[in-house]
């Protein structure tokens, strides 16, 4: 009947009040104990109200006003208690959520504190973003929903759909802390690089922006900025900003060198690009982390240069191929499809 959000919260009203409280993002900030506690008080609170209104009920049981007013939520109230109290799960959207009772008894047969990697996971992506000049970074709800957008979706499918990308550039509007921010930026920016499609490169720009405009000497967010720019065909900006990017990891690493790769292609330097290319391949084919992000971006890179089957098959860039403009490759590519 109705969807809204109300004090950090999404807020659920069907026709039955089964459903009692649920969580949509998993709450990762508190120790177990506090998240017992936490999960404790919902059904405690269902019975302390019911209590409440049978005695008012009891107290006032020769008024007939009282009567008619209070029986009906004791029933309603009563329905609360049962959906909250007997632990099972509700579907809620599409979503199949536990109730309080499911989740405390979860959360009390799980060996150690279940949250702690979890939390700490989230609080070291959000310092590599983080300098001095800025508040120690304390989450707030906000960031558990934040984090179940840019973590919690299933392996099989990594990408982020058009929805969670919307939705985490909306987060950005009340996201206090300029870390949290720039984590926010760079994931969904990098997310965007690794697509096909092009229709999200206005945010893509506009997010790249924003980033080096909150933190101008971070060389991880002129990797990005320097990135994107290139994919939008800006190539000697591109070139330009990801000379000052950070090449401190092989992510990193491999990622400046296809996009300067791309770059270099389309101003016509083909020795320069192949160059560039062959460091990124290298790179990829040697690490375990580039399982599909860092694979995606640099066999698309590949495919707009003509050269799909490096990253798969490891042979190296053709400096001679790679030398051909942008116009004469696609007119190659052109005649190839007609024969």
């Amino acid at each position: 009947m109705l969807r809204t959000h109300l004090v950090e919260a999404d807020v659920y009203l069907g026709l039955i009040p089964l459903g009692g409280w649920v969580r949509t993002f998993p709450s990762w900030r508190f120790s177990k104990s506090a998240t017992l506690s936490f999960y404790a008080a919902g059904p405690a609170m269902d019975i302390a109200w019911l209590a409440v209104l049978i005695t008012t009920l009891v107290t006032y049981r020769d008024s007939e006003l009282v009567g008619t007013v209070l029986a009906p939520a004791i029933i309603v109230q009563g329905m609360m208690l049962f959906g909250n109290l007997v632990p099972h799960h509700s579907t809620v959207f599409g979503k199949r959520l536990p109730n309080d009772m499911m989740a405390l008894l979860k959360t009390a047969f799980t060996k150690g504190d279940p949250n702690a990697a979890y939390r700490e996971s989230y609080l070291n992506a959000v310092r590599r973003y983080a300098d001095a000049t800025e508040a120690p970074f304390r989450p707030s709800s906000r960031s558990e929903r934040i984090a179940a957008y840019l973590y919690g979706r299933h392996a099989s499918s990594p990408q982020m759909s058009d929805q969670e990308i919307a939705t985490l550039e909306h987060e950005l509007a009340f996201t206090t802390y300029r870390s949290e921010q720039l984590l926010i930026i760079d994931e969904i920016t990098t997310n965007i690089l690794a697509r096909k499609s092009r229709h999200h490169d206005a945010c893509l720009d506009r997010l790249t922006a924003r980033a080096v405009t909150l933190s101008p000497e971070m060389p991880t967010l002129k990797g990005t900025r320097g990135a994107a720019l290139a994919r939008l065909g800006r190539y000697e900006e591109a070139l330009t900003i990801l000379d000052g990017a950070d090449h401190s990891n092989d992510f990193n690493r491999c990622l400046n060198a296809a996009f300067r790769a791309l770059a270099h292609f389309h101003l016509g330097r083909g020795e320069l690009a192949a160059a560039e290319f062959d460091i990124a391949a290298a790179i990829l084919r040697t690490q375990d982390w580039a399982n599909w992000i860092g694979s995606e971006i640099v066999s698309a890179i590949g495919t707009e240069i003509g050269y799909p089957a490096q990253t798969i098959e490891g042979r190296s860039a053709t400096t001679e191929s790679l030398k051909k403009p942008a116009s004469s490759r696609r007119s190659a590519l052109r005649g190839r499809q007609s024969a």
